[in-house]
């Protein structure tokens, strides 16, 4: 069976009873690759996750932050909590499905200089890196080794670079085929969920090497499953790899993967995602608010005509935020170097535009159907302590206090005050609606803002390049840890995807240098207070809301149980046959 989905348009042959192990699902956004070098978005870690694998993964029926091993299969840890070694599983193979293979066999061992070459070539500042903050001041050596090969001088570049790969550096150790030694600049409590994150794939030498192969859109992995075909924009379809490992069902079932072909495929249009699961052609819905009008009641329950069809309904916390962000090298709105008076001054401003923000109606209008959870600071419900922890005193709708604050920065009624820019990410009509309600609530104080809808990219870059002024971003913990929200504003990743709004505080990086080291606690929560309270008087953003996900799923999809932490764990899945 073959969906093709192109600017919201489908066909498909009508459904048919099947025994097949095939499962198809839609996302709404399009992969743009395979290699976790190039990679930034959720969409690209989704696909990556079904095809590499990392020396870790997240525990499938856990539904929190536990791991356990994946390619590796033990490790230990020095008493200090600094000095890390792996061990590999002997069973873990590299499949090559495409033409000419890059073995004879097809398939090779994973050894533990793979992994030493993945992490390298994440670090190569010759690479366009997209993912090197999550290994940035992490492993001793690593941001040297980056600085050597962003040598001028390409010879130099090239000597570092086989040099470490040779040799390793003093933070990666290959100690033989199957260990591997990982020593940290500091204590990292969550270190073996940092390394379930793709960005810290492993993946073979030789399907960067060969000539005329790339990771990209060819990627060799470790894992359960292939690419059969991948039309970007339109659909991947992955089958089972031929004599994989395999792996022991959690639901004591067999052993995994049951099925014998994945379709993902792009679906923008989420009329025709909806119309698509309805007639079974897809086995997994994620409901927006067309589809929650469509499928639940006014009391969020599923409509008895669903449940009758079968349909299951899986409610859940996305653990993440959505921010309202300032450009904090902007010379209307941030903070200049010595510039004490105007700082204070960007900074009541900063507050002003704060207040204008209308959550309510973002609330109503945009979220619309789907309960979205109001912000009281940067951390989400699910970080442990989180409701102990102060509140923003800038995250809510107050016009009058707005005024104040902006004829005390010298814009009495917005006078003297330029047209700011409002970066809206999307093309579409909610991009639209999210710019002209920001603006029309600005307006009332006088404050002109001219909304800008930019491709997701080119917003990512312009905020990176500090060319934004104003702009919302949403950011997705990969496990629940108030540092991998705190870590946004944290200096050494000023110019980078993390800390996009550029905000560089001395007192707030040393405190969070000493958060990361920190395991959860009394001593924990009280640095976390202290940058939180740095954040509500400098203003580099404002919290908006914490985001819901609603998910339906056929009644011959098993073994499906939502994972904050994992979208689509495919290899879990199987199918019963159904007409």
């Amino acid at each position: 069976m073959s969906l093709a989905a192109q600017e919201g348009v489908v066909s498909t042959p009508p459904s048919a009873s099947t025994s097949e192990q095939v499962a198809r699902f839609a996302l709404s956004a399009e992969p743009s690759g395979f290699d976790p070098v190039q990679s930034s978005q959720l969409v690209d870690a989704i696909a990556q996750r079904q095809i590499l694998e990392c020396l870790t993964e997240y525990d499938y029926l856990a539904c929190n932050e536990q791991v356990q091993g994946l390619l590796a299969d033990t490790w230990t840890v020095s008493e200090d909590q600094l000095q890390w070694v792996f061990h590999l599983r002997k069973d873990a193979c590299f499949y090559d499905p495409f033409d000419p293979p890059l073995w004879p066999a097809r398939q090779r061992s994973v050894v533990a200089k793979d992994v030493l070459f993945s992490w390298l070539r994440m670090a190569d500042a010759r690479n366009p890196s997209l993912g090197y903050w999550a290994m940035e001041d992490i492993i001793v050596g690593l941001d040297g080794f980056r600085q050597r090969t962003a040598a001028l001088d390409p010879a130099s570049a090239k000597q570092a670079w086989q040099q470490a790969l040779a040799e390793g550096i003093s933070g990666l150790q290959v100690l033989n085929e199957r260990e591997i030694q990982i020593t940290l600049n500091q204590a990292d409590p969550h270190f073996p969920q940092r390394l379930a994150m793709t960005h810290f794939a492993i993946y073979p030498h030789e399907a960067v090497e060969a000539e005329h192969r790339n990771m990209l859109d060819q990627p060799v992995g470790s894992g359960p499953f292939v690419v059969q075909s991948w039309v970007p924009g339109q659909s991947l379809v992955l089958k089972a790899t031929p004599q994989w490992r395999g792996q022991p069902s959690p639901f004591g079932d067999g052993v995994l993967p049951f099925l014998q072909r994945v379709e993902i495929h792009t679906v923008r249009d989420p009329r025709t995602a909806m119309n698509l699961f309805e007639r079974g052609q897809l086995e997994r819905l994620s409901l927006g608010n067309a589809a929650m009008h469509h499928f639940l009641d006014s009391e969020l329950a599923l409509k008895a005509e669903f449940r009758q069809q079968g349909f299951q309904l899986h409610p859940y916390a996305l653990p993440d935020i959505t921010m309202l962000c300032f450009g904090m090298t902007d010379p209307i709105l941030g903070t200049l170097p010595g510039d004490k008076e105007g700082n204070a001054k960007r900074r009541l401003l900063r507050q002003a535009l704060a207040l204008c923000f209308p959550y309510e109606q973002w609330s109503s209008r945009i979220r619309g159907a789907i309960p979205a959870i109001a912000a009281r600071n940067f951390l989400p419900p699910v970080v442990p302590g989180s409701a102990e922890l102060p509140a923003s005193s800038w995250n809510h709708y107050d016009l009058e206090q707005a005024r104040r604050l902006l004829a005390q920065a010298g814009y009495a009624d917005g006078k003297s005050l330029p047209t700011l820019e409002f970066a809206v990410t999307g093309t579409g009509a909610i991009s639209r609606a999210i710019g002209d309600l920001y603006v029309a609530a600005a307006k009332q104080v006088g404050i002109s803002l001219k909304p800008v809808l930019l491709p997701y990219r080119e917003q990512l870059q312009r905020a990176r390049d500090g060319q934004s002024q104003i702009f919302l971003r949403a950011w997705v913990l990969d496990w629940p840890d108030a540092a991998l929200i705190l870590q946004t504003f944290a200096g050494n990743y000023a110019g980078t995807e993390v800390n996009l709004c550029g905000f560089r505080n001395p007192s707030y990086d040393r405190l969070f240098s000493q958060l990361r080291a920190l395991p959860e606690g009394e001593a924990r929560n009280k640095i976390c207070q202290q940058l939180l309270n740095i954040l509500d008087e400098e203003v580099p953003a404002v919290a908006i809301d914490h985001r819901q996900g609603w998910l339906l799923t056929q009644a011959w999809l098993e073994n499906f149980h939502v994972h904050p932490f994992d979208i689509l764990p495919t290899k879990y899945y199987r199918i019963t046959p159904h007409e």
